[in-house]
């Protein structure tokens, strides 16, 4: 498995907890710091659209910052906002990455 494969599998796996578990500030924190450390790992990765998913990921750390305030039943809203962020983060990734220069 490639390093852009174990990338969108690793942000395939936090969609997922973010829609399966319960939205407690544990899970929310987990989710942002996992967004936060594929951020950092994307300008060595080369996608084709590399700006385009740090911002998506820019704003899905934003809905899940915001989620905090509410109650934890009224946050599943936010939170959603933010899957569809990383949704869209992947089918950006999709285009896949640029060739390695000569």
């Amino acid at each position: 498995m490639g390093e852009p494969s174990a990338f969108n599998e690793a942000l395939r796996r936090i969609t997922r907890e973010l829609c399966g578990a319960p939205l407690t500030h544990v899970v929310l924190n987990r989710a942002s710091s996992e967004i936060d450390q594929l951020g950092r790992r994307l300008h060595g990765l080369g996608y084709a659209r590399s700006r385009e998913i740090a911002d998506c990921f820019t704003a899905a750390l934003a809905d899940l910052d915001a989620s905090h305030a509410l109650p934890e039943e009224t946050r599943a809203q936010a939170v959603r906002r933010a899957t569809a962020r990383l949704d869209d983060a992947l089918a950006h990734a999709a285009a896949g990455v640029l060739p390695v220069p000569p």
